[in-house]
């Protein structure tokens, strides 16, 4: 594909050496083949420069999955095609679950509050208030520093930021 355009350039060098009269039936067709077969050429130029970029990020692509394949534990993940595996394949030698990654954690971290996020009723700003409290209680706004019993965020009245516009 690669000669494709000096192909098409040496097409264009006969047409002209051979005095070609363009205003004549035959040499409009003639001329307009060799032009044609330039857009062609440029195009499929292109769709190779194109289709070899691809083919450098599907390989990327291939060497990060193979890398990854790589990086896993190949004991959890046993290849082999066993009918018979049970559980016990699941454990280390001294019987600890090997699966214990997948259970949440017990008591490793400190428990997080969970919170709600609100709106003030009078400066119609957000802050969050801890789940576990009373409904119906007052709270300070941390913004306007008024008692207020905070409005629960809704899809309705909650805040949502849009993407910005590219200039």
């Amino acid at each position: 594909m690669e000669n494709l355009g000096k192909k098409v350039g040496f097409l264009k060098g006969l047409m002209e050496g051979a005095s070609f009269d363009t205003d004549s039936p035959n040499g409009k067709l003639m001329a307009g083949i060799v032009e044609l077969l330039g857009d062609l050429s440029d195009r499929v130029e292109a769709i190779d420069e194109l289709l070899e970029d691809l083919n450098d990020y599907v390989e990327s692509i291939d060497e990060d999955l193979t890398e990854l394949e790589g990086d896993r534990d190949d004991d959890l993940f046993d290849d082999d095609d066993d009918d018979d595996a049970d559980f016990d394949d699941m454990l280390f030698d001294d019987g600890e679950d090997k699966l214990h990654l997948l259970k949440p954690a017990q008591n490793d971290a400190p428990e997080e509050e969970s919170l709600a996020g609100n709106l003030c009723p009078k400066c119609s700003r957000m802050f969050f208030t801890s789940l576990k409290d009373a409904e119906g209680a007052e709270y300070l706004c941390p913004h306007c520093g008024e008692r207020v019993t905070p409005v629960p965020l809704t899809p309705d009245n909650a805040p949502i930021a849009k993407p910005a516009e590219e200039e």
